[in-house]
């Protein structure tokens, strides 16, 4: 078998296209035989933990996957996983982001933008009972999720004693089972290759999502800490991160029939939701935001027409809406010609055959037109307040996490909101570090102007109280 660097863009979960769905490393073993019928030549298990070889190569950048493919520290990952610090590092008389970048020695590597990271994962705990200890399926749902969310913060704050990690709680399953990933957490990410645009992203949003494609969609990063090893923001004086483990990449190519896998860090999967869920991310979701993100686009080009440097800014966001639009576009084409929502309606009608047929003691049924009912009942609202939220302008948005942390700040540390904790105050900082390079006023106004007059134009029963009163009335 060839082991190849693993580029998915986007928790821990191992994706085998050809025996389709997401699978985490510790389910591997049980699909021993399918594995070797489709061309492992491996044992299985030799690929069911994150923290030993080969799978402990594989590294999150906050968002990508990446591959370590050196012993000093050398990454590789996608090309569009790098384009936030391309135009971090660009102006009009230095292109990055068209020209692509190569160091030729390590001296002239550059610092990814603020907020760059590699996540090296080095322990992996089932921490479902400790979770769900006391919850039951007739547990308040607020109550529940207040419960969840105190004892997350609770186990991340003791994994995070010894600086240089960072802890979180995964859900999956929608919350039949949680792990805590404990991950070294380097902070000085910088550059080393990045071909021309003309490579990276050969053949534009026409070639994009379709096969084959031909393109040279790839970039390296190397990671760098202190002298003694520990991670530590960008100096000159740090030195390439020692991998335990990395990949030997093939220079072979691959040959027809050989087995492929994917691994890295994608971020869910809706295969079990229920049929009316199904037909509102087929008939309301995708469409709404692939309209959204058009009109974002147009906005943006509108706006930075012949300004070359405002361009730079959101180039880095409009390759990302293009990608967006190009999958979602996808997405609708293929809900609708694979028959998903019937497909969905037939499987719950055989579930609710299922379950009325067998003698069961814990009322699953009528739980189940409990669950269709609320969800029914109260998804309207949700959509919409959902919709509106991810309009906010870069500015006003930044207004708002500065607001709501200086809200938190004055609760203890253990009862703030997730995100504006102690251990969050260096990833809000960089955030705000890095806007005056990707935003401009002219673009920024005229989005608020337009998300504004499209919530305005919305009738009165999907309108929200609170927001109106906020915004003078409902001629805003």
């Amino acid at each position: 078998m060839r082991l190849f660097p693993a580029l998915l863009a986007l928790l821990v979960c191992l994706n085998v296209f050809a025996a389709e769905g997401m699978w985490q490393p510790h389910q591997l073993p049980a699909l021993g035989n399918t594995l070797r019928d489709l061309g492992l030549e491996v044992d299985p298990a030799q690929l069911n933990s994150l923290t030993e070889h080969p799978m402990a190569a594989i590294v999150g950048l906050g968002g990508c996957s990446a591959s370590f493919v050196s012993p000093d520290g050398l990454a590789v990952t996608n090309h569009h996983c790098v384009q936030g610090s391309l135009q971090h590092n660009s102006t009009p008389e230095r292109n990055l982001l068209e020209l692509g970048f190569l160091a030729e020695q390590r001296s002239e590597e550059l610092p990814g933008r603020p907020g760059s990271r590699i996540y090296v994962t080095v322990e992996v705990t089932d921490v479902t009972a400790a979770m769900l200890e006391g919850l039951d399926a007739d547990t308040d749902g607020l109550v529940r999720q207040r419960t969840l969310e105190t004892r997350e913060k609770s186990l991340v704050a003791e994994c995070e004693r010894q600086s240089g990690f960072r802890c979180n709680v995964y859900m999956f399953y929608q919350g039949l089972e949680f792990y805590l990933i404990r991950q070294l957490e380097i902070r000085d990410v910088r550059l080393v290759y990045v071909p021309p645009r003309s490579i990276g992203a050969y053949g534009g949003d026409i070639d994009n999502w379709m096969w084959p494609r031909h393109t040279g969609d790839y970039s390296f990063l190397r990671a760098y800490v202190a002298p003694d090893g520990s991670p530590a923001e960008y100096d000159q004086d740090n030195v390439p991160y020692k991998p335990e483990h990395y990949l030997a990449v093939s220079t072979d190519g691959l040959e027809d029939g050989d087995f492929a896998m994917a691994v890295g860090y994608p971020g869910r999967t809706y295969r079990h939701r229920l049929a009316l869920e199904a037909a509102d991310v087929s008939n309301w979701f995708y469409p709404t935001r692939k309209q959204h993100f058009e009109e974002v686009l147009a906005i943006i080009e509108r706006e930075t027409r012949d300004r070359e440097d405002a361009a730079i800014k959101y180039s880095a966001l409009v390759q990302g809406l293009n990608n967006v639009i190009k999958n979602y576009g996808g997405m609708i084409e293929g809900f609708a010609r694979s028959g998903l929502v019937d497909r969905k309606r037939r499987a719950e009608v055989e579930l609710r055959t299922w379950l009325a047929d067998n003698d069961r003691q814990d009322d699953s049924l009528a739980k189940l037109g409990t669950l269709v009912r609320e969800y029914r009942d109260g998804r309207e609202q949700r959509m919409i307040y959902d919709d509106f939220l991810r309009r906010r302008a870069a500015l006003l948005s930044a207004a708002a996490t500065l607001y709501r942390l200086s809200i938190e700040t004055e609760k203890p540390d253990n009862e703030r909101k997730i995100g504006f904790q102690d251990r969050d105050r260096d990833r809000i900082r960089e955030r705000m570090t890095r806007l005056p390079r990707s935003y401009d006023p002219a673009v920024d106004q005229a989005m608020l102007v337009h998300h504004v007059e499209a919530y305005s134009a919305l009738p009165a029963d999907q309108r929200i109280a609170a927001l109106d009163r906020w915004l003078g009335g409902n001629d805003a």
